[in-house]
């Protein structure tokens, strides 16, 4: 049995090269008794169930149904560029749609999985943008307008974040950089310290992973990074004692 994690793909439509080789991942890299955690920001934007994503993205829908067919169970944690999604995939066997973390155990291995938006305890901005990204106004607002007009909204608002937000924290000035990194380790060291054996995030795009000594065993946190400078994903193999780092097909 194997766990694949991977998120941060930022897939701006189905031209784009990372699509193509996250369809191939699926295909190629899960079976029966596999577990496949998309991990949030898969898509630049998908928002809602609308007409106008199922058919852009249809392949990939099909990919997933495809999986959960053949005995793969399937973890879909929104992030902050696609949420609202439980209904995309409400037919899809195997799968499990979160708004937020899962944990898993495999083997008696137990793994803590989120996007990691809300690791920062303290920016409350965010958590505070993240709930009215998440409220009925907004969900209805989502169910009535065309799902192109939701698209180019969401468009125009990702495009503007990221003028702000480097996609890579190797451009930020180093104290922020390590203020960043220490703020993720801190979190992925409370989930360990609570009997979690493996802690995988994204959102930062910050390609880190440390072990960390609790008591009488050891803990590994892993960040995803960001695929599209990184070209990799993560995998863990039954007997193995780590998370490790592949390359994308």
């Amino acid at each position: 049995m194997s766990l694949i994690a991977i998120s941060d793909l930022h897939i701006g439509g189905p031209d784009d090269p990372l699509y193509h080789s996250l369809l191939a991942l699926i295909r190629t890299r899960t079976s029966s008794g596999d577990t496949l955690v998309l991990a949030g920001d898969i898509f630049d934007m998908f928002l809602g169930n609308k007409k106008f994503y199922v058919q852009k993205y249809s392949e990939l829908i099909g990919e997933i149904k495809a999986a959960g067919a053949r005995g793969v169970e399937v973890h879909y944690i929104e992030g902050n560029h696609d949420f609202l999604l439980k209904k995309v995939f409400k037919d899809v066997p195997g799968f499990h749609h979160h708004d937020e973390k899962v944990a898993i155990e495999i083997e008696g291995k137990k793994f803590f999985v989120a996007h990691g938006d809300l690791a920062d305890h303290k920016d409350y901005g965010y958590r505070a943008l993240r709930l009215f990204l998440r409220s009925f106004i907004l969900k209805f607002a989502v169910f009535v307008v065309p799902g192109k007009i939701v698209h180019l909204i969401g468009y125009h608002g990702s495009k503007y974040s990221r003028e702000f937000a480097p996609r890579l924290p190797t451009e930020l000035p180093i104290e922020r950089r390590e203020k960043l990194r220490t703020i993720y380790r801190s979190f992925a060291a409370e989930k360990l310290a609570h009997g979690y054996d493996f802690v995988v995030m994204g959102h930062c795009h910050d390609l880190d992973e440390k072990f960390f000594k609790i008591g009488s065993r050891t803990g590994q946190y892993v960040n995803v990074g960001y695929p599209r400078a990184h070209g990799s994903f993560l995998s863990w193999n039954s007997g193995d004692e780590k998370i490790s780092r592949e390359k994308l097909p």
